[in-house]
């Protein structure tokens, strides 16, 4: 299971930086709870939303510290994230530590809750 969850990780991670709306729909629950950084609550479709529009666009995305902790049918990674790109058109770069909780359904996991917050 470890093994799996890690993998679907590093194909979150992909599809984050080529903005691949149809990967990220496969992987994130519908019901997706997402806290992000600014301490607002993303829908899933909220989270999707600028991949789709293009208006976020990661350059660069490097993971380090990553923790998995299995919990039965549910895993949760904790990991950090350096990311560059833009939003909007604005530059931005950012370091931020993520929560993420995946739960298997059937032989699917999903991701069903996201936080991130930044890091100094």
């Amino acid at each position: 299971m470890e093994s799996k969850v890690l993998k679907l990780e590093e194909q979150l991670v992909a599809a984050i930086l080529n903005s691949d709306v149809k990967v990220l729909d496969e992987l994130l629950h519908d019901q997706l709870i997402f806290v992000n950084h600014l301490g607002m609550t993303l829908t899933k479709a909220e989270d999707l939303s600028p991949h789709i529009s293009q208006d976020l666009k990661i350059t660069r995305l490097v993971v380090s510290d990553q923790q998995l902790h299995l919990f039965g049918d549910t895993a949760v990674v904790v990991v950090t994230k350096e990311i560059e790109g833009s939003y909007l058109n604005q530059l931005f770069e950012s370091k931020l530590k993520f929560t993420r909780t995946w739960k298997l359904y059937e032989q699917d996991w999903k991701v069903i809750a996201v936080t991130s917050v930044p890091l100094i």
